[in-house]
This record gives C-alpha cells, sequence and structure tokens, in this order.
C-alpha cells in the first residue's frame, strides 16, 4: 500500500512538471529587440535611408557600427535621436565613404517638382 502512494506521488509530481512544461511553451517569448531595431527606433530624417545605404554598401562595417551604437543606446549613454546627416558623417569619420541618391524639389502650382525639371520648364 505505501508503494502505490509512493508511485502515485511520483506520478503527481511527473504530471505536475509535464505541465509546467507546456504551459512555459505555449506562452509566446519575448525576445529582445535586434541592434538594427534598436537603432532604427532612434534614427530621424532619412537616417533609415543611409543605413540602408550603408549596409547595401559595407555590410560587415556596418553591422559593427550599428552593434557598437545599439549598445550604447542600451547602456543610456546616447539619448538623443539620430539623424540622417549625423549618422553619415559617422561613417565617413570612420572611412565608410558612399553616395546617396539626393534631389532637390521645388514647389510648383502646388506640387512638388525636381529642380533640373523646373529648370528645364524654364528653358522651354
Amino acid at each position: 500500500m505505501e508503494e502505490d502512494a509512493d508511485i502515485r506521488l511520483l506520478e503527481r509530481r511527473k504530471l505536475e512538471e509535464m505541465r509546467k512544461r507546456i504551459k512555459a511553451a505555449s506562452q509566446p517569448t519575448k525576445a529582445e529587440p535586434t541592434n538594427r531595431e534598436v537603432v532604427d527606433g532612434m534614427l530621424y530624417d532619412r537616417g533609415d535611408e543611409v543605413l540602408d545605404a550603408a549596409y547595401s554598401f559595407f555590410p560587415r562595417d556596418t553591422e559593427r557600427v550599428v552593434g557598437e551604437l545599439a549598445t550604447m543606446i542600451r547602456a543610456g549613454r546616447l539619448k538623443e535621436k539620430i539623424g540622417g546627416g549625423e549618422l553619415l558623417s559617422v561613417f565617413r569619420q570612420l572611412g565608410l565613404r558612399f553616395s546617396l541618391k539626393t534631389s532637390i524639389k521645388v514647389q510648383d502650382k502646388g506640387k512638388f517638382v525636381d529642380l533640373s525639371e523646373k529648370l528645364r520648364q524654364r528653358k522651354e
């Protein structure tokens, strides 16, 4: 009789452990944001375009820079948002030079048109 009680107790414990494991597995785990997501959250004013261009030209080096920036953001040493010009300046200071597609737009009759197109229209 005593052995039956011990066996039942062991079965209950194992069953309870299995329930805990199933419950823990079914709950979605909150994944920590990646370095890129952390840095993306701090960018403004074409910063995302600069970061995309940097990744296309220098993927490994950009990953290292993003890792360092994310570390600084998580540690609280970098609290202000990073503009596109500032980020481009950081990459250039590190010797990673690349170009961005830029255009100057002017307002013409309620629409924004490229400056080159506006100058072409004036010639005609």
